[in-house]
């Protein structure tokens, strides 16, 4: 693995001065795209045009795209008119209109990824039209809206009261609202990335910028700081403030501060580390946002809190510990904030135990190996993650698949994946042998070719 130096922070702002915050409104959003800042708000444009200057054998090896094909049985089922249906604890998936969506959603951004790193034009193309396709017919346009831009009010009334039900059984219009702003803003966040510099004069633009721009009115301001979200809707209104050439370095400092605030020393993360037999999940996508919002604090030369880092760490190592022994989260777990706890099943944790499929959020594990290439828990994702994981070639948190490109800008040109040995069957004739079950004196018949 090619060794990068550990964090380091700029001590100034831009120009060396501090910029203040503006609120965004309707009035002030521009009806054109505009990338004088940087490109994407999640990474610096250095890192990213080092990135995209590596060779696309290199790119595709490190994001695991060796024998990729676009999965267009999962895209082409479209994305729906809207999404309605979930309650709070979000376990009702089959119940819930428009819910394979998402899966629409994580197999585009999978293949938009592909088609950059490839260069492949025809894919680009096909997606480019499908885009369109989407933007033309409002997708997702039709689910309720459940936030006001006014930061005094920012819930509407036919939305509040999600966790009514101790079990989470109610239904949330909410969980709906915050679905299809994961996947709209999603596509906001990749467009500059991917799409908005080609085929610049094409009509289909126009028809998408202004389907994307309907999104902008549709998550509310971000005065206060909570995990989740998109960070209290922190990233969207700091990403349109990008877009529209607006001035957002205060509204970085205030994402960290309010961070910095939510992280504890011993590691936790409040109401996150809190939540019941969920608890490993949500502690999971808590410290992708604190380390989402280092990297924006690096892309944009904000000072990080003194303390803020050795939190983090704490916050990534109470990870690992409850990731290997769901017991150790337990402690806080019982506290069971919005979730259920089991008195009778205290150490049990609703959580997918194969880390490389885990796509929400699942850039973390490769950007943290990336920044921490010495940390034991980096080393032991570099034994534990596969070559062709899926978080790195897509994010169901914020679409832009961050993961292939830390991999992408660590592993040096040349290298060869750690690709586990197939098993390659040989024409044999078995032969039947004694031996002994592992550990125990029982004797048994096996069958092996020699």
């Amino acid at each position: 693995m090619l060794l990068i130096p550990s964090l380091s922070w700029g001590l100034t702002f831009k120009d060396g001065k501090q910029v203040d915050s503006e609120v965004v409104s309707e009035t002030t959003l521009k009806d054109n795209f505009q990338t004088s800042n940087n490109k994407s708000i999640f990474i610096s444009d250095s890192e990213l045009n080092e990135f995209l200057n590596l060779s696309n054998n290199h790119k595709l090896k490190a994001c695991g795209y060796n024998n990729f094909k676009p999965n267009w049985e999962i895209i082409d089922k479209d994305l729906d008119d809207r999404i309605s249906g979930y309650n709070s604890r979000m376990d009702n998936n089959h119940l819930v209109e428009g819910e394979f969506s998402k899966e629409v959603f994580s197999k585009f951004i999978e293949a938009a990824m592909y088609a950059q790193v490839s260069s492949d034009l025809e894919i680009k193309e096909r997606l480019f039209e499908k885009l369109y396709h989407w933007s033309n017919n409002e997708a997702l346009l039709g689910t309720t809206i459940c936030y006001n831009r006014n930061p005094n009010d920012k819930v509407r009334p036919h939305c509040e009261g999600e966790w009514s039900d101790p079990d989470g059984q109610d239904l949330a219009p909410i969980k709906d609202a915050s679905v299809s702003l994961d996947i709209a803003l999603g596509l906001n966040y990749i467009y500059p990335l991917f799409f908005l510099d080609y085929k610049a004069d094409d009509f289909r633009h126009e028809t998408i910028k202004k389907y994307l721009k309907k999104w902008q009115m549709r998550f509310p301001p971000s005065p206060e700081f909570y995990w989740g979200v998109q960070m209290a809707w922190m990233i969207p209104n700091i990403h349109f403030k990008n877009q529209n050439n607006k001035k957002y370095i205060g509204e970085i400092k205030n994402m960290i501060r309010g961070a910095n605030r939510w992280m504890n020393k011993d590691g936790s993360l409040k109401d996150r580390t809190t939540r019941g037999n969920r608890a490993l999940w949500y502690h999971h996508t808590a410290v992708a946002e604190a380390f989402l919002a280092m990297e924006m604090a690096r892309a944009h030369n904000v000072e990080l809190p003194k303390d803020y880092e050795e939190k983090f760490l704490n916050a990534v190592d109470l990870f690992h510990k409850a990731y290997l022994d769901n017991s150790y989260i337990t402690k806080w777990a019982k506290k069971a904030h919005n979730s259920q706890f089991d008195k009778n099943k205290p150490d049990y944790q609703s959580f997918n135990k194969d880390l490389s499929s885990i796509a929400f959020g699942g850039y973390w594990f490769w950007g943290f190996q990336y920044r921490y290439p010495e940390h034991p828990f980096s080393q032991y994702l570099e034994e534990e993650l596969p070559h062709n994981a899926r978080n790195l070639k897509a994010d169901d948190s914020i679409g832009v698949p961050l993961g292939c490109i830390y991999n992408s800008l660590a592993k040096p040109e040349g290298y060869e994946p750690n690709i586990k040995p197939e098993i390659i069957e040989t024409e044999c004739t078995p032969t039947k042998k004694l031996a002994f079950k592992k550990g125990t004196n029982t004797p048994i018949w096996i069958e092996v070719c020699e």
